[in-house]
């Protein structure tokens, strides 16, 4: 590995502008998985499942061909709303029932389950569309554009301005509506929220939905930047979960920044801008920004902590 002997400046902007893509569809499954943990304290393995299972059900509804399958053919972003809202219905049944009858068990026990559930989910995506290794119609079409002297397709200028526009959202209701405040107030205790009247389980329920559609959104996103398999899906899910670690599961902000920071590394330094590096290496480097990145973020917490006494 000769890291920093080589540099290819000529492949270092198409790389930074892949990467920033890649890392906008780590962001939309940090953030599901940042919202749901607040709610539920529990990490939601499920979302993998959910953006599996979409992304083949968006390539079995949009796509006009495959090698072995039968698909529909069907317009692509009214396929894209089927996904979504089948993410969101499944994001509620779980929601329903972690926040139902397992609201009083362990959150140990709540993980393995939904990490389970995810396991379950992927494996019959992989059974029912078994040996699956298709390119996937983006639903935005394939046109292109120059950026800064450089070929961007519109795919991933839509997934970048997808993130921008819903952080905005997500920042506005979050600090300015009632709906941002019981959500805060539950993410901070449930049982005081309970005691002042807010409808926490509904509420909490309402939040699994959403993370559920962005999910399956992110599944279908996914796969028209790589290729159809049945771990491709699974493998973002756990650079998103990285992202939501160095975030500690709690800060939005801070997984957006560690998905923006794993998309960019992941493809400056797997795209060969530092010359060839193998797949073991890149992730000795990423897995080191991630230890580094929290030890960091604790160390100042922890100092803000000792301030405060």
């Amino acid at each position: 590995m000769l890291l920093a002997l080589q540099f290819h400046r000529n492949i270092l902007a198409p790389a930074v502008v892949n990467g920033v893509a890649i890392s906008s569809l780590y962001a939309l499954m940090a953030i599901a998985l940042v919202l749901t943990f607040r709610m539920s304290r529990s990490v939601a393995f499920v979302h993998g499942g959910i953006a599996s299972i979409s992304a083949y059900l968006y390539w079995y509804l949009a796509a006009t061909s495959a090698s072995a399958f039968a698909v529909r053919g069907w317009p692509k972003l009214p396929s894209l709303f089927i996904v979504i809202a089948f993410g969101a219905m499944f994001g509620f049944i779980f929601g329903t029932v972690v926040m139902g009858r397992m609201a009083g068990w362990p959150r140990v026990t709540v993980t393995t389950f939904s990490l389970g559930a995810m396991l379950l989910v992927a494996g019959i995506a992989g059974t029912v569309w078994r040996g699956v290794f298709e390119t996937v119609p983006s639903p935005f079409g394939v046109g292109t554009y120059r950026l800064f002297g450089m070929n961007v397709t519109r795919h991933q200028v839509v997934c970048v301005a997808l993130l921008v526009v819903l952080s905005a959202i997500l920042t506005f209701v979050l600090s300015t509506t009632r709906l941002g405040v019981y959500i805060r107030a539950i993410a901070d205790d449930v049982e005081a929220g309970q005691i002042v009247g807010i409808p926490t389980r509904s509420v909490a329920i309402g939040v699994w939905t959403f993370s559920g559609a962005l999910a399956g959104l992110g599944g279908a996103l996914i796969v028209p930047m790589s290729t159809l398999t049945e771990l491709a899906v699974l493998f973002v899910l756990m650079r998103s979960l990285a992202a939501a670690v160095l975030g500690g599961f709690d800060s939005l902000p801070l997984a957006l920044v560690g998905a923006l920071i794993f998309g960019l590394v992941e493809s400056v330094v797997g795209g060969g801008v530092f010359g060839p590096v193998s797949s073991g290496a890149r992730e000795v480097i990423l897995m080191g920004l991630l230890f580094g990145g929290i030890l960091l973020i604790a160390r100042r917490r922890g100092i803000a902590s000792l301030g405060e006494v």
